[in-house]
């Protein structure tokens, strides 16, 4: 059994689990931090099940992020009818309560690290890029943007460097024969490099985003899952427009997602090493 490490970049998951959720399901599609740390397992047990691959067991789940911001800043837009922009509370704000909480479910997860970064000072408002799709395709004008179009952006700090140095661990201490990075930027390429040299496989899975070549050139594998099935199958919420793709794959993905029951079991006890 080849021991597997799955290594996710938490920011870069959870934007890419929101972005399918709405694209192919309601607006009122709300999913909850258990539900999430399920896509997580299953994501997990697929990639641990791989038909295309020799028998893995799961070494342990690395996930990066950042604890969300707490503070309150101003809204970019002043809405009509009122005088001034208003305050955004991060502590209400329901997609950083919703990180905090996946962020609590995986502390106690059985063979999970959770490794958390930290938060520059500031920040500022950043227009969501649906919102400037919509207009540069003339869906939506300026005029009609709210606030519901923006998020506040706030740089991480020293997640990309604990993702790479435990890449770097797992490979010089020889703890793992297979990494599985769950990202889809180019920060790692140097330590995936590193763990190629000292003989890892090292897969990428970029859920379906695009990569770039020099990401691409330096693992040993591309491989994604179908994550509008996992969403659909975690929340029981049905697809409401169905994605092109969607029946070419499903027939040949479905024995391996029926079949794919690794024991990764979020109600066993926490990992006493983590």
């Amino acid at each position: 059994m080849k021991r597997t490490a799955v290594l996710i970049d938490g920011g870069f998951f959870f934007q890419r689990v929101m972005f399918f959720g709405r694209k192919y399901f309601s607006k009122e599609l709300l999913l909850s931090a258990e539900q999430l740390s399920q896509i997580i397992k299953k994501l997990v047990k697929l990639h641990i099940e791989d038909e295309r691959s020799a028998s893995r067991e799961l070494y342990r789940i690395y996930y990066y992020d950042c604890p969300p911001p707490s503070n309150q800043v101003r809204f970019p837009i002043i809405p009509d009818g009122y005088k001034s922009a208003g305050h955004m509370d991060f502590k209400a704000h329901a997609p950083y309560r919703l990180r905090r909480d996946l962020h609590d479910q995986l502390r106690s997860s059985r063979k999970t690290a959770l490794r958390l970064g930290e938060l520059a000072k500031n920040g500022e408002w950043q227009l969501n890029s649906h919102s400037l799709k919509a207009l540069l395709r003339g869906e939506k004008i300026w005029a009609e943007l709210t606030n519901e179009d923006f998020h506040y952006k706030v740089e991480q700090k020293t997640v990309d460097t604990k993702l790479g140095m435990d890449i770097t661990t797992l490979a010089l201490e020889k703890l793992t024969d297979v990494i599985v990075l769950v990202a889809g930027d180019s920060d790692f390429v140097p330590a995936a490099k590193l763990a190629r040299m000292k003989g890892i496989d090292f897969v990428l899975d970029p859920m379906w985003a695009n990569t770039t070549g020099s990401l691409s050139e330096h693992v040993d594998g591309l491989r994604s899952f179908d994550i509008v099935r996992l969403i659909r199958d975690v929340t029981g919420q049905p697809v409401t427009t169905r994605p092109d793709w969607w029946d070419a794959r499903i027939k040949n993905a479905a024995q391996l997602y029926e079949n794919a029951e690794i024991a990764i079991a979020g109600d066993l006890e926490p990992d006493p090493g983590l």
